[in-house]
């Protein structure tokens, strides 16, 4: 039997090199932009047997992506290869088609371009912010990508590994939009927020795509493969779309087949045709809608570029009217899409913002001593400024409001000196009512401006892993971050106002703060757990997914996707906005949550693990029994 084995594998391995010799390629010269600027060449490989498909060397990807570093190829055995890159090792088996690395995290880290020596972790390169350092648990985490379950081809020679382009660029997407994608006539890399948008960089393209009627069939298959692995590997998971039960026990291959409308869903992902391609992608956006975070509408994320006018609502219906062909078409699938689409004419924040007692274009009022800072989005951040100004040795002023960027971080420093100078206010409300997300430089920074935490919690479901991530802000603005920065201090009573639109950073800074004492008011928050993390498509259209690569907790590691509780509700479900803005009785909460009578006195939010009791009298240490404040928060013992 042993012998009829080993001769049974003899006769497949030997197939298998007859049909591998039998497949040729052809090597091109493809041009490269990067951030929309020419930068010289890459060669890419052509199969016979998958002609439209290129693939590329994970040597040469690690120097297109991160310039100046290089991954060195060892073959260990027939078909085997020790992949050393600048950080960390992997292993490739082109025969099984697996990719392992004890450290995927460190092997795939771009982030180098950003700051010296730093983690695979989500920063956006803002002057006034520094990644410090992070905790994981457990130390270490073996993962292990399994291609042959997806029909994907790892391929490989005496000197290299070759991985088909848009597999290696997904599993090296990071957070902070650095990614490459092949468009069918160049390479195109982003390398961060400032150019974050591969059909912006080339919308001549991308009109092409959009308008494209059909797709060669090779890469109609892989694009569909690399699309479940994709789903399966780095979806977060983030705990309300319809699917995650699924993709978790099956993947998304088997658990289309298994639902409603899933199999027509799975063939028009598969088509040759891009109109039914489009068809897929948006009805599987459905499936998997979470909130904001992913987005699979890959003909509106092109139209945003080509279509006419300026006015992102009008182009939106115009969109929608052309989408009325699926009901002819596929009418099991038209409803669903169109109940999705109402989701962005959500009129709720406009009525919030008509509810507030100041214009829609401020962002600071006062009545008597409480004052609120309106703060719809987290950024842009008006890097332009910040840049110069510390480039320019931190002299003078920092960056002024600007009417351009009424979300930056100027716009909180100037609520916090205004509050904080102005003898009369003794509360400061942030309103993150219709605040939808954005940058998190921005959050870090006013959480710890604020006397906030500077660290916060996440899950890497891709490693297995629990992170704690910390950061330091210069919060004196001198070019410097040292002790000084901790002398900055606003003698206000902060309280952060939420409703079911605060979605993401929304989401985000509320969580930290409310872990660190501070009071939340207005209704549950809307949730939004996840990272975003980008990819591009075989034929170079963009799409985004909520990210497996950090899933945010609260301090307990619990999951904040369903919101964050108020500790001052206020039932708005009515249509009622007014009490969002009834300052009078928002000012005596907030005093009392401060009071040093009050249960919940907050005191000492910087955590140097000194005890007071429930009047705010420091003790010598905790008490046998009974109720006292530790570190900002109430514990019970």
């Amino acid at each position: 039997m042993k012998k009829l084995f080993i001769l049974q594998l003899v006769l497949v391995l030997t197939l298998q090199a007859l049909a591998d010799a039998a497949v040729t390629f052809e090597t091109r010269q493809v041009p490269v932009s990067r951030g929309g600027e020419a930068d010289g060449t890459v060669s890419l490989r052509f199969y016979s047997d998958l002609p439209s498909v290129p693939y590329i060397s994970v040597a040469d990807f690690q120097q297109l992506m991160l310039p100046g570093t290089t991954i060195a190829v060892s073959k260990t055995a027939e078909g085997t290869y020790l992949l050393q890159g600048p950080y960390a090792k992997a292993t490739v088996n082109i025969a099984t088609e697996q990719f392992s690395s004890d450290d995927y995290m460190a092997f795939t880290n771009l982030m180098g371009q950003v700051q010296e020596g730093m983690d695979n972790v989500g920063y956006g390169g803002s002057p006034f912010l520094r990644y410090n350092h992070q905790e994981l648990t457990p130390a270490t985490a073996t993962v292990t990508f399994d291609f042959k379950k997806y029909g994907i081809d790892l391929r490989g020679d005496d000197t290299a590994v070759y991985f088909p382009f848009t597999t290696i660029a997904d599993i090296f997407s990071d957070q902070d939009f650095h990614l490459a994608g092949y468009n069918g006539e160049k390479v195109i890399v982003l390398t961060g927020d400032e150019n974050n948008d591969v059909a912006m960089l080339e919308p001549e393209r991308a009109k092409e795509l959009l308008e494209a009627k059909s797709r060669n069939a090779d890469m109609a298959a892989y694009c569909y493969a690399e699309l479940c692995f994709v789903v399966d590997h780095f979806y977060g998971m983030p705990g309300r779309s319809k699917l995650e039960g699924g993709i978790q026990k099956d993947g998304l291959d088997k658990t289309l087949d298994g639902i409603k409308n899933g199999p027509l869903i799975k063939q028009l992902l598969k088509s040759t045709s891009m109109d039914d391609y489009f068809t897929g992608m948006k009805s599987l956006q459905v499936l998997l809608q979470d909130g904001g975070h992913t987005d699979l509408m890959l003909d509106w994320n092109l139209f945003k570029v080509t279509g006419e006018g300026d006015d992102i609502s009008e182009n939106f219906e115009t969109w929608k009217e052309g989408n009325k062909v699926i009901e002819d078409t596929y009418p099991q699938l038209y409803q669903p899409l169109m109940d999705y689409c109402e989701t962005y004419t959500n009129p709720k924040g406009q009525f919030i913002d008509m509810a507030r007692p100041s214009p829609s274009d401020e962002t600071y009022y006062k009545e008597g001593d409480t004052a609120y800072l309106m703060y719809n989005l987290f950024g842009p951040v008006n890097k332009e400024a910040w840049n110069a100004y510390y480039e320019g040795g931190c002299k003078g002023e920092t960056p002024a409001v600007d009417e351009e960027f009424l979300c930056d971080l100027s716009v909180v420093l100037d609520a916090l000196k205004r509050a904080n100078d102005d003898p009369e206010v003794k509360n400061l409300v942030v309103d993150l009512s219709c605040n939808t997300g954005g940058d998190f430089d921005l959050l870090m920074a006013m959480s710890v401006l604020m006397g906030g935490p500077n660290y916060y919690y996440a899950e890497n479901l891709v490693t297995g892993q629990r992170q704690k991530f910390y950061f330091d802000v210069d919060c004196n603005f001198d070019g410097v971050f040292d002790e000084k920065d901790k002398e900055v201090k606003y003698d206000l009573n902060i309280a952060v106002m939420v409703s079911d639109l605060s979605f993401s950073c929304g989401n985000f800074l509320p969580s930290l703060l409310k872990d660190a004492g501070f009071p939340i008011i207005g209704e549950r928050s809307g949730g939004g757990a996840c990272s975003v993390q980008p990819f591009i498509t075989p034929e170079g259209m963009q799409f985004q997914l909520s990210s497996a690569r950090a899933r945010l907790t609260n301090d307990k590691w619990v999951n904040i996707d369903s919101g964050i509780e108020p500790n001052y509700a206020i039932d708005i479900s009515s249509g009622d906005y007014d009490p969002l803005y009834d300052v009078a009785a928002i000012s005596k909460f907030i005093h009392n949550y401060y009071s040093p009578a009050g249960i919940y006195y907050v005191i000492n939010r910087n955590a140097n693990h000194e005890y007071y009791d429930l009047f705010g009298r420091k003790l010598a240490g905790p008490p046998a029994k009974g109720i006292y404040i530790v570190n900002g928060k109430k514990v019970f013992k």
